[in-house]
């Protein structure tokens, strides 16, 4: 059974069209995946930068976790105080 002219005429615009939109639309797709991808990543930084942000600032005024990082950290301690270090068991 032939198509009527006007169905194949249809039938080859929707096609043409559909070849023709098919590549921009997984490239949408991609670019969507894309963003969502990097707005994850700038999320996490934020959070990372809002830490370091209040670690700068405890550092610059709290002299108790400055003496904390001292002593964790730098493994410093006070003039005549005495660090014992224990080895760590390996198993």
């Amino acid at each position: 059974m032939i198509l009527p002219k006007r169905l194949f005429k249809k039938f080859t615009i929707a096609i043409v069209l559909f070849i023709i939109y098919l590549p921009g639309f997984v490239k949408i797709q991609k670019l969507n995946h894309y963003k969502k991808e990097l707005e994850r990543k700038i999320k996490l930084l934020k959070e990372e930068n809002k830490q370091l942000s209040e670690e700068i600032y405890k550092l610059q005024h709290d002299p108790l976790y400055i003496e904390k990082v001292a002593r964790e950290e730098l493994k410093l301690g006070k003039e005549g105080e005495i660090i014992y270090k224990v080895p760590s068991e390996k198993k």
